[in-house]
């Protein structure tokens, strides 16, 4: 089941000064969608769910179509691994968002709420959410529903405003390892999560180490379990929101 995608205008160019600032030309769904369908199928698995980083995510036209593809796989699973019910529907459809990550250095387009860029890519990914599951448990969460409260907390973490490339335009770091990351694993038979935190550092150092056959002495740091409990109350862990680690104006120049 895909659910119709939100009203965000689809602009491959919000302005002049954004494409000489930020280098931003946004994806056109079309073409979202067909690089999408490039991936093998098992991409899209309900439990445990892959994950995605897009290291430059605009306002979200790929997060929400990589949302949209791991719901529907949910939707139409006639056996979840949660069990069955509207309990196991939210609990996958938490571990399919907590699988996306995002950065994007304006924070227009992550936050949103300015003249041009009034949704970001977080509420749009919460309103794809919200919409899918109104319609496939024929019930509407309300704002404060355990369901989104649980949601906001995982795209106020995994989407970020920073800069993923080494260094910024002034040639000082940009300091993308320290990010920091959120690391969920899913219990679908007690319908919990633990949560670790990590930085993008560490998670790729530790990624290079697993397959690098050198030892090491001190090999890189594991990520750090910081909390534990059912799915739904996920928003009571204790991670604060990442601080952006850029800011800039409105027209896009950045500042490290």
């Amino acid at each position: 089941m895909t659910i119709a995608s939100d009203e965000t205008p689809e602009l491959q160019v919000k302005s002049v000064e954004r494409v000489r600032d930020l280098g931003e030309v946004f994806t056109p769904s079309a073409t979202v969608q067909e690089m999408l369908s490039l991936l093998p199928d098992d991409i899209w698995e309900v439990h445990p769910s892959p994950t995605f980083l897009e290291p430059s995510c605009g306002d979200g036209n790929f997060l929400v179509a990589i949302l949209d593809r791991k719901l529907a796989l949910v939707a139409e699973s006639s056996e979840l691994p949660a069990g069955v019910g509207r309990e196991a529907l939210q609990f996958h459809a938490l571990e399919a968002l907590s699988s996306i990550y995002a950065v994007d250095i304006s924070i227009d387009n992550v936050v949103g709420g300015t003249p041009g860029h009034e949704v970001g890519a977080r509420d749009r990914l919460l309103t794809h959410l919200r919409r899918w599951y109104a319609e496939v448990a024929e019930a509407r969460p309300t704002e404060r529903s355990p369901l989104l409260a649980a949601a906001r907390w995982i795209v106020e973490r995994n989407i970020q405003v920073g800069n993923m490339l080494p260094f910024n335009p002034d040639g000082t770091p940009s300091g993308r390892d320290d990010l920091p990351l959120v690391e969920y694993h899913w219990d679908p038979a007690a319908a919990s999560v633990s949560v670790f935190t990590t930085t993008l550092g560490a998670a790729a150092e530790l990624a290079a180490s697993e397959t690098d056959d050198a030892l090491t002495l001190f090999g890189p740091a594991e990520p750090t379990e910081v909390w534990s409990g059912k799915a739904l109350r996920l928003h009571e862990a204790p991670v604060p929101v990442p601080v952006p680690t850029i800011t800039h104006t409105s027209n896009g120049k950045g500042v490290g």
